[in-house]
């Protein structure tokens, strides 16, 4: 079973960050050492506390102006360039600024009309004030993450999500170059990277932006999306164009699968997680890798959901392991008993395993949830057999080998009438997708109604719903598909088709 997860696009909605007071303990740049740029930093503060309000424009022009003659300054050149920083970062609020300006408009010396990129500049003030030590790094941080920057990566996601790639790619290289180490600026590159399929590099994007998102605690959410984007693009890309690094690329996702599954073992996010790392899993037929997968759920199913544990069970089955296959279905029905498949494959596990006592509650439950279809009439009935070819007392063996007939027969019945088979029921945050069919074994076309109750963990209905099966020719099959809404949905049960 491998389970469908929608992966949302990444969104960004940030609000405008206001400049941060300095803290020159933690930056060893001086921005008060000479006099000038004491000036400097008290007109720099008055534009800060103006905003975009016409008095910040000649709050900028004075901060310029005190920083004009570099002879005032030369003992400290990065803490007057971490200022002019500051100042092209505050040009950027203004009403009117794009993204140059002019000396004229700047306060700086020069040809008047020389233009200026902002951004540009600024860019390269903070990175000269960086190299001096990492510790400024958080410094200018504050500086290249305020509005300017949000405004522009706003802008770069808005145009993204109305498939405007050349603006958006714009927009986000004019965001990188402001504001380079944010998570959101890497997710955008690598959501345009993947929009013009260079994979790899969406790939590399995508690893760096979880990076950094990881370091700020407010940004889980956002770095399980990225986790996940990642994961199914390496899966996708390794069966691919990937082909070459598919190993490497597996072991990638596979590893971030099991992060993420750890992370919320009882959810649905968790439950994705086991079931594309089982996909790649069995398609590698790496039983080591199936061992590594199994071996949390093995040791302590309790923090697991109910569909983790049924896909491990099946993990488990399709690779020989009995022993945890059982353990993982009937972990699975401690915590939701009206699961049809667990029901089913558990009861067949402990018919292999000549268990029929085990057997028998569990064919009962099928026949309450699934009733027409004669495979489970067939198991209850493989259970008495087994009981049946154990038991010493004629009488008691007599009322065995009755019971094992009357469940034959009613096969047989069933075999001879119709079929109804379930082939998809997917789970949603909000009601679930079944779908199945209705074959037709009797001699006369007929058309069928279906009643469903759909349950939720307690064996609640949450919904009903009735599916009108058309006339269905003999031998042919007639198909139904039910979308209940109601959340909560984890199970069904249906009427006996009549």
């Amino acid at each position: 079973m491998h389970l469908l997860r929608a992966i949302p696009a990444l969104s960004l909605v940030l609000g405008a960050r206001a400049a941060l007071a300095q803290t020159p303990a933690e930056c060893p740049v001086d921005v008060y050492q000479p006099a000038v740029l004491t000036q400097a930093s008290l007109a720099i503060g008055r534009a800060a506390q103006a905003g975009a309000t016409a008095e910040a424009p000649k709050a900028l022009r004075d901060a310029m102006k005190f920083l004009q003659d570099e002879k005032k300054y030369a003992n400290n050149p990065v803490g007057a360039g971490f200022l002019k920083g500051q100042i092209f970062i505050l040009w950027l609020y203004q009403t009117g600024i794009g993204e140059t300006a002019t000396y004229e408009q700047l306060n700086v010396k020069g040809e008047k009309t020389t233009k200026v990129d902002l951004i540009a500049t600024a860019d390269s003030l903070f990175k000269a004030v960086e190299a001096l030590a990492p510790a400024c790094f958080q410094e200018t941080l504050q500086w290249r993450g305020t509005k300017p920057w949000t405004d522009r990566i706003n802008k770069a996601y808005a145009f993204l999500g109305s498939n405007s790639l050349d603006s958006a790619a714009y927009w986000a290289d004019r965001s990188a170059m402001l504001n380079p180490s944010s998570p959101f600026v890497h997710n955008i590159l690598a959501q345009l990277a993947k929009q013009r399929d260079d994979i790899p590099a969406m790939l590399g994007h995508l690893r760096a932006a979880i990076i950094e998102a990881k370091k700020d605690t407010a940004l889980g959410e956002t770095v399980r999306q990225m986790q996940f984007q990642l994961a199914s693009t390496e899966q996708q890309f390794a069966m691919g164009k990937g082909a070459g690094s598919k190993a490497a690329l597996n072991a990638e996702a596979l590893a971030l699968y099991s992060t993420l599954l750890n992370g919320t073992p009882a959810t649905a996010d968790g439950a994705y997680a086991f079931s594309s790392a089982s996909e790649i899993i069995m398609l590698g037929q790496d039983t080591v890798a199936a061992k590594a997968l199994l071996a949390p759920l093995v040791a302590d199913a309790a923090p697991y959901g109910d569909l983790t544990l049924l896909l491990a069970a099946d993990l488990a089955r399709g690779f020989g392991r009995n022993d945890d296959a059982m353990a993982m279905y009937a972990g699975a029905l401690a915590k939701n008993p009206n699961i049809r498949d667990a029901n089913y494959f558990l009861a067949y596990m402990y018919y292999e395993a000549k268990m029929p006592e085990k057997m028998l509650p569990l064919t009962e439950r099928l026949l309450i949830i699934d009733p027409s279809n004669g495979d489970n009439y067939l198991m209850r009935a493989y259970a008495y057999q087994l009981m049946a070819a154990t038991e010493k007392d004629a009488k008691k063996k007599a009322e065995l080998v009755k019971q094992q007939d009357a469940l034959a027969a009613q096969e047989t019945a069933l075999s001879a009438a119709h079929k109804l088979l379930i082939t998809k029921f997917e789970r949603r945050i909000a009601g679930a997708d079944l779908t199945g069919m209705v074959e037709n074994y009797s001699k006369v076309a007929r058309a069928y109604t279906v009643s469903f109750e759909f349950l939720d963990i307690a064996g609640n209905v949450v919904e009903a719903m009735t599916a009108q099966v058309p006339t269905v020719k003999p031998t042919e099959r007639g198909q139904f598909e039910l979308i209940p809404k109601m959340p909560g949905i984890v199970a069904y049960r249906y009427a006996a088709l009549k």
